[in-house]
């Protein structure tokens, strides 16, 4: 039997939808679960016969997806998966919302037995081309690690027993994971002054690409992945203090702010993710009960602004600057 903390999860960006490289360099993926499959869409014939029974199940079209979940750490990895979200390129150590079409094959190998004599026998792939990395979601809390999940969305699925012809697969790195106390400042700016001492228990960033699956006749599975409107919503959590209302006086008076918050591991790795124009989209202070403290839940929504990148002026919604004081990637194996 496959046991699951022997299965390995490998990503390859494509050079044309839906057509896995020849020869290709798989990036390994540090992940914690995975939930990747196809799921094909049926109907049931609608003959009549004289036995009153079901004559065929007809297949109409059919599409994989599914998430990959991680613990947030420095690798190259999670770097190809920030780039297929956002849908641009890493431009030096800057990455910003872009508009590229950014496809992958995804391959993931359960292991049987990997003694056995007849290769065939060891192991079992998976393997999903046209994937389109749709959502990002990147949860920073106290106490425990950063964690984040991506939601992929795709096209054909082929099973197979062996590595592809001329494949390679590069390591996926050990760098420490990020933890809650490595995320600072956490730093709400409203009307130029930056307020980085609230205590900030809960922290979620989610980047969306609402993409869509596109069918076309000829096709059993879905032949086309487009990128629709890039969306990125934060929520936080803040014990309530005395000058956290701002933040309310914001929602309530619809002024727009700035949010940058910085995840940096126990070596000095980093990502920093800075907002510069955000919308306060819903704020609450709720005494929840006895024994409990007032907290303010925060949701803000991120707004296209004009950015300055090293490579130049451009329009994003967020700017993530990557900080690489230890090498994350080793050689290939």
């Amino acid at each position: 039997m496959a046991s699951a903390d022997l299965t390995r999860v490998a990503i390859v960006r494509e050079a044309t939808p839906g057509v896995t490289p020849a020869n290709p360099a798989f990036q390994l993926l540090r992940i914690t679960s995975e939930s990747l499959t196809y799921t094909a869409e049926t109907a049931l014939s609608n003959e009549l016969n004289e036995n009153r029974m079901v004559t065929d199940v007809i297949v109409t079209g059919g599409q994989s997806g599914g998430d990959i979940s991680f613990e947030v750490s420095s690798n190259p990895g999670f770097e190809l998966l920030l780039e297929g979200c956002l849908a641009n390129l890493w431009s030096g150590n800057e990455l910003w919302v872009g508009k590229s079409l950014l496809t992958h094959t995804i391959e993931k190998r359960f292991t049987l037995n990997e003694d056995a004599v007849d290769p065939l026998d060891r192991y079992e792939y998976n393997r999903f081309a046209r994937s389109l990395v749709d959502s990002m979601a990147l949860t920073f809390s106290p106490g425990g690690p950063a964690t984040g999940s991506v939601s992929m969305l795709g096209g054909p699925m082929t099973r197979d027993e062996a590595d592809l012809a001329g494949a390679t697969y590069l390591d996926a790195g050990k760098l420490p994971v990020i933890a809650g106390a490595g995320v600072l400042p956490v730093s709400f700016i409203v009307e130029t002054v930056p307020y980085e001492a609230w205590c900030v228990s809960n922290l979620v960033i989610n980047f969306r690409n609402n993409g869509r699956a596109i069918a076309c006749l000829g096709q059993e599975s879905a032949s086309e992945v487009v990128l629709g409107r890039f969306e990125c919503e934060l929520s936080a959590d803040i014990y309530l203090e005395n000058d956290t209302d701002v933040l309310m006086d914001a929602f309530l008076d619809r002024t727009e702010i700035e949010f940058e918050v910085t995840a940096t591991d126990a070596q000095g790795n980093a990502y920093k993710f800075a907002f510069s124009r955000v919308r306060v989209s819903a704020c609450s202070e709720v005494a929840g009960g006895t024994n409990q403290d007032v907290v303010m839940n925060v949701t803000l929504q991120a707004l296209i602004d004009d950015i300055t990148t090293l490579a130049g002026p451009d329009e994003s919604c967020v700017l993530i600057t990557r900080t690489h004081v230890t090498t994350p990637w080793p050689e290939g194996v």
